[in-house]
């Protein structure tokens, strides 16, 4: 079967090879959607991001659609030629702007165009069976979320509303009920709030103002005071983003940062999987006259290029970078502030990362964990006597954040859990729970799921 060609900027054809290189190199989205053609019309450009991401959220209602029309079973059906269906069956079915023929004549081109001339014919066959029985009335589209939103059904149920794997289902409703469940997966399947991180002098006010110049409609966030949400405008195309007065991070991510500043005098502070370098950059912001060796450590050399592209254009101090493996760090000094953003499932940034649900499994996250407790035990390691780790991970599954941090504990007589309240904005502060742990959820804060806890290590005294 031929490969696809370079994204070009037609919406369908750059959607379809997007599609492909999520699937077939486990690349992200939304990178993928950032470097569509600068030429590409902005229409165009709003097409392919709406095709993508829906595909990506509506995935298991497409599916069975498919197998409904199909001659083949669906493990039988090309990658490519599968995400041809997908893409035409959304809108057909989803898109009503878009005329049925016209996505059908548009998919048959391009399965032609990529796969052949058999492909084509298999495409038309399937798609033009759903046309003519949506034009008959026979076929309804698969339910939305608010029909999911009751206390009876099956598990099922919610995997077809939602479009998300059976287990991630299973573990959302033992720990949310079924509502909270449908509710989380909801709005995970929303789009998430574009979050600016304000380095402008004058804070989340200031970058509004600046904003507001160039046309960029943004109010400040009700979580941090430096936080600025866009509501309308392109910010990556902004003289105010060029000039390194703002960020892209979410409020949770943000928070993170908080718990580990100030800096203090001559301690230092280490940064164990730093890149892309939002939370590195937020905290060695606040940096005093002197305060020791700041390292950004990481595994991928590419990623830390990618976070020194970054500091240059929000015009950040100097800074130490170091490729390292973070399960076993081979550094000596020690660090009076430490921050380990391990590695995880990412199931709370699923709303910017749609395609995370279909790369994980049970035992992709059981190997997270292992992973997990091996980096936190040699970040503890590296924290001075009196200094501060923080442990944070982008996700909502309890044994990569609570069940990881009360297992360290238990283990270290040297390492205390601290109540992250009092280092967070008064804002923010309702987002700690009882165990002192910073625990955000998409559905019910409107921001990304993380998780972050603040462990102290004794001084020698």
């Amino acid at each position: 079967m031929r490969r696809p060609r370079q994204v070009e900027p037609d919406a369908r054809s750059a959607a379809l090879t997007i599609l492909d290189r999520i699937g077939r190199a486990g690349d992200h989205s939304n990178t993928l959607l950032a470097q569509l053609p600068a030429a590409m019309d902005s229409r165009d450009r709003a097409l392919a991001s709406e095709l993508v991401y829906g595909v990506l959220r509506r995935r298991t209602a497409l599916d069975r659609l498919i197998e409904r029309f199909a001659t083949r079973e669906l493990a039988a059906i090309e990658p490519l030629i599968l995400d041809i269906l997908r893409l035409s069956l959304y809108q057909i079915v989803y898109l009503t702007r878009v005329p049925a023929p016209a996505a059908v004549n548009e998919a048959v081109s391009l399965a032609r165009a990529r796969c052949g001339e058999r492909a084509a014919g298999f495409v038309n066959g399937v798609l033009r069976s759903a046309a003519r029985q949506l034009a008959d009335g026979g076929l309804v589209p698969p339910p939305q979320a608010s029909d999911a939103t009751g206390a009876s059904g099956l598990l099922t149920d919610l995997e077809e509303v939602h479009s998300f794997p059976s287990f991630l289902v299973r573990r959302f409703v033992t720990r949310y009920g079924r509502v909270g469940a449908s509710d989380l997966m909801a709005a995970l399947n929303r789009p998430a709030p574009v979050v600016l991180r304000s380095a402008a002098p004058g804070g989340g006010t200031d970058l509004i103002r600046r904003l507001a110049d160039e046309r960029i409609r943004a109010t400040l966030s009700p979580w941090l005071p430096e936080a600025v949400r866009v509501e309308q405008g392109q910010v990556q195309h902004s003289a105010t983003f060029r000039q390194g007065a703002c960020y892209f991070q979410d409020e949770a991510s943000q928070m993170v940062a908080h718990l580990l500043r100030p800096l203090q005098a001559g301690e230092g502070f280490l940064d164990l999987c730093a890149a892309p370098g939002g939370k590195f950059l937020a905290v060695a912001a606040t940096r005093p006259a002197d305060p020791g060796p700041l390292v950004a450590a990481d595994l991928s050399r590419e990623r830390l290029q990618r976070m020194r592209r970054n500091a240059v254009r929000l015009g950040a101090g100097p800074f130490h970078s170091v490729v390292l493996d973070a399960t076993r760090p081979a550094l000596r000094r020690r660090f009076g502030r430490v921050l380990l953003d391990a590695p995880c499932s990412g199931t709370g940034i699923i709303r910017r990362h749609p395609e995370i649900r279909w790369r994980r499994s049970e035992a992709e996250i059981a190997r997270l964990v292992d992973r997990q407790g091996v980096m936190l035990r040699a970040a503890c390691d590296l924290v001075a006597p009196g200094g501060r780790l923080v442990y944070a991970v982008c996700s909502l599954e309890p044994e990569e954040g609570p069940d990881r941090v009360a297992e360290l504990v238990a283990a270290r007589r040297d390492i205390e859990l601290l109540n992250a309240r009092a280092l967070l904005p008064r804002g923010a502060q309702r987002l700690v729970d009882r165990s002192g742990y910073v625990a955000t959820l998409p559905h019910r804060d409107d921001l990304d799921g993380f998780f972050a806890a603040v462990l102290r290590r004794a001084g020698d005294g």
